[in-house]
């Protein structure tokens, strides 16, 4: 059976046996009651069974809002390699709390509120992997099709440092000609970007301290 999301990552739950194969490679084996966090976007993925309903279906917008929620120093996590097969696997201890974050995943959110509540609710089922050392290389590497989106996320992990071009270009493993110019495609530059972090940074501080922005 093959896996199909229209978001660039999905969490399956395993009701029995199963085996996962990722691009035509050898085949995964997974216990019952296993979860598997997978990178969709360019992967073929096939499963040798599985309930639908039990897919929990992740956004970039999720992950960006997960990456930020973490609080990391992203420039120090090592980079996702890109021969390593894009898949994390370990069992579920709550089982009936995932099966309402996958159901809540795959319907749309018509109120602030149960937006809120789906995004609570995957970021439960994401912090699950928490203990994987490879797994924020992982979901940084989900990002990677919109670099704007990686930019913000190392600036704002460490909104304190000296950042500069060079250094998050070295983050994301590119030179700084390469970076500046896959930002240009994307109608941005560094110096945008930077901006706009110090200034989200100012305008939080003031709101936790009760000052008038307005």
């Amino acid at each position: 059976m093959r896996i199909c999301s229209d978001q660039p990552c999905i969490v399956l739950l395993t009701e029995k046996d199963v085996w996962i194969r990722v691009n035509g490679k050898e085949p995964i084996s997974l216990k019952a009651n296993h979860m598997a966090l997978l990178n969709c976007e360019n992967n073929i993925i096939d499963v040798s069974s599985l309930n639908n309903t039990l897919v929990a279906h992740i956004s970039h917008d999720i992950i960006k809002d997960y990456l930020r929620f973490l609080n990391k120093d992203l420039s120090q996590i090592p980079v996702w390699q890109r021969s390593a097969t894009p898949i994390l696997t370990l069992p579920c201890l709550t089982p009936d709390v995932f099966r309402v974050a996958a159901q809540h995943s795959m319907m749309p959110a018509e109120t602030e509120s149960e937006k809120e509540r789906t995004r609570a609710l995957l970021f439960t089922v994401l912090s699950r992997f928490l203990d994987s050392k490879k797994f924020v290389s992982l979901m940084m590497y989900m990002l990677r099709n919109c670099v704007s989106d990686s930019v913000y996320q190392i600036i704002e992990s460490d909104i304190h440092k000296d950042w500069n071009l060079s250094m998050v270009a070295s983050c994301l493993c590119l030179s700084p000609s390469l970076l500046k110019k896959k930002l240009k495609s994307e109608n941005t530059s560094y110096s945008q970007i930077i901006t706009t972090c110090r200034m989200r940074y100012a305008v939080n501080e003031l709101m936790m301290d009760g000052k008038n922005i307005s």
